[in-house]
């Protein structure tokens, strides 16, 4: 074996403290200095009751309901349909059916992807499938009215 133990052991300290500051460093969390952007005024922190929404469907549906609480029917004559949802700002959710005017072929899974754009809020995307009709609920992650 070569080279003196002292040094090996010097070199393996150095290079192991080496490493632990390179990764204290990456794992530090950061203070930032710019401050968030502030929240616009005017713009509900909840989502309004009228939310525009848009409905992708994957194949030709016979009827379509959307139930927030309110049941509406928009007419299925279209693969994509779009409109204003009423949310109740308490508990917002959305319960879709989708009966297909064709059956599914073996093994053919059909979906729905339902986008909603409410104000002050991201954009929020849900694809409901299924290898029959849709029947299906979905709670909403919107914040809920103090």
């Amino acid at each position: 074996m070569r080279g003196s133990p002292l040094i090996r052991f010097i070199l393996l300290a150095l290079a192991l403290a080496a490493a632990g500051a390179g990764l204290a460093r990456v794992t530090a969390t950061r203070k930032s200095v710019v401050p968030p952007p502030a929240a616009v005024t005017g713009i509900p922190a909840l989502p309004g009751k009228q939310v525009p929404f848009r409905l992708l469907l994957s194949a030709p549906a016979a009827v379509v309901e959307i139930d927030t609480g309110k049941l509406i029917r928009p007419p299925a004559d279209s693969a994509t349909i779009s409109g204003t949802l009423e949310l109740d700002p308490r508990n917002p959710h959305v319960g879709l059916v989708v009966r297909w005017k064709n059956a599914a072929a073996p093994g053919e899974h059909r979906f729905a992807k339902l986008t909603l754009e409410a104000p002050g809020q991201a954009t929020f995307t849900h694809v409901f499938d299924a290898g029959g009709d849709i029947d299906d609920f979905l709670e909403l992650p919107f914040p809920a009215a103090e």
